[in-house]
């Protein structure tokens, strides 16, 4: 309960920090939310009886490492972008050592919509159009797999787990937005919220 506190107060304190002036803050507050995320997950590591928990917090360690590529000063975007693809390849063999019911029109569904994306950030990714490509489809990949958990258990867990994919698909898509397509009002609230609240289920969904 408090280390869920600790996480929410360190979050909060993430974004304010996106908008001030003290750069300390900024670069302190992002990667102990995280680290906390982490925490949070490896409390419940002690359950693990088919090997998902590791997975799960070895994608949220990856997470933290992408975390940090891309506050750095320097551009290391592709460098995070990576270590989010390998986190989000995680995430999805965790959540496939469960038992799993893959739904055809859920993946259809994503497919269109991970194409209307797509297509509407093509014209403006350059050289980075393979790589975006890569990583959206293996985003769609997570929330398709995170959807068949789901169905075929029906758990809180499963549940926290799904709802944290989506809003992992709908932090990325917006982060992509603002950075390749048009910046936005208040984007860093926006997407940041969204990912914390995604890692934070993700790693809350192993407590079931």
């Amino acid at each position: 309960m408090w280390l869920s506190v600790l996480i929410i107060a360190s979050a909060w304190w993430h974004i304010k920090a996106a908008y001030g002036t003290d750069t300390r803050q900024f670069y302190l507050s992002k990667p102990l939310t995280m680290l906390l995320i982490v925490a949070l997950a490896f409390g419940y590591h002690g359950d693990d009886h088919n090997g998902s928990h590791a997975w799960i917090l070895l994608g949220l360690c990856l997470s933290l490492l992408g975390d940090i590529m891309l506050m750095l000063p320097v551009d290391r975007f592709l460098q995070g972008l990576a270590a989010f693809l390998v986190a989000h390849l995680c995430y999805i063999v965790g959540l496939a050592q469960g038992p799993l019911v893959l739904n055809l029109v859920d993946g259809l569904l994503l497919i269109l919509v991970a194409g209307v994306y797509f297509g509407l950030l093509r014209p403006h990714l350059g050289a980075m159009r393979w790589p975006v490509l890569c990583y959206t489809l293996m985003m769609i990949g997570l929330v398709w797999v995170a959807a068949a958990a789901w169905r075929a258990s029906l758990t809180a867990g499963s549940a926290a787990a799904l709802v944290g994919a989506l809003l992992f698909l709908c932090s990325d898509a917006l982060l992509a937005f603002n950075r390749f397509r048009r910046p936005f009002p208040h984007a860093s609230a926006w997407v940041m919220s969204s990912y914390f609240a995604a890692q934070f289920l993700i790693a809350a969904s192993l407590a079931s």
